[in-house]
């Protein structure tokens, strides 16, 4: 009887450990589902460096579109700042303060920066409107200004790189 007990045990544990392990493959798999697409599979529309405002920065954003659908690229973007810093897409050709940033109307915060992170996409609801042109990595607590990035046409980008140093 005490055998048959441990061996019925071992079947359910085994039984859940295997329900488990497809659980978690099904999760990744709802996950990959969920991520925005690839960011090779968009075109490069917009792009730009961060540059400092009230912290030191580094990193890149661009503005992708694949058919009808936008997002926000940042890669390896990184703030120099202990509290949570947030992503805000605004109505200024470049936020170089943060009296300028509070003197727009058009600001839309996307939510906390992923530190360091190699890349961090975010999905935009809709096509952006012409005047939104700065991503800046705003500090909600203090309500400061810590980088901004101006972004221009990716054309553009490109071609001021690839042009001669004088």
């Amino acid at each position: 009887m005490t055998c048959s007990v441990a061996r019925f045990v071992v079947l359910a544990l085994l039984s859940l450990a295997s329900s488990c392990k497809r659980d978690a493959a099904a999760d990744s798999k709802a996950e990959a589902a969920a991520t925005p697409a690839a960011p090779d599979a968009g075109e490069v529309v917009l792009s730009g460096s961060f540059k400092r405002v009230a912290k030191k920065v580094e990193g890149r954003v661009e503005l992708l579109r694949k058919g009808d659908r936008y997002a926000l690229r940042l890669l390896g973007t990184k703030v120099d700042n202990l509290g949570e810093v947030h992503v805000y897409f605004v109505g200024l050709p470049d936020a170089r303060s943060t009296l300028e940033l509070a003197g727009t109307q058009m600001q839309y915060d996307f939510g906390p920066l992923e530190q360091g992170a190699p890349e961090q996409i975010i999905a935009l609801p809709s096509e952006p409107a012409p005047e939104l042109r700065a991503v800046v990595l705003f500090e909600p607590r203090y309500r400061v200004n810590l980088a901004s990035a101006a972004l221009e046409p990716a054309s553009a980008v490109s071609s001021a790189s690839a042009a001669p140093a004088r």
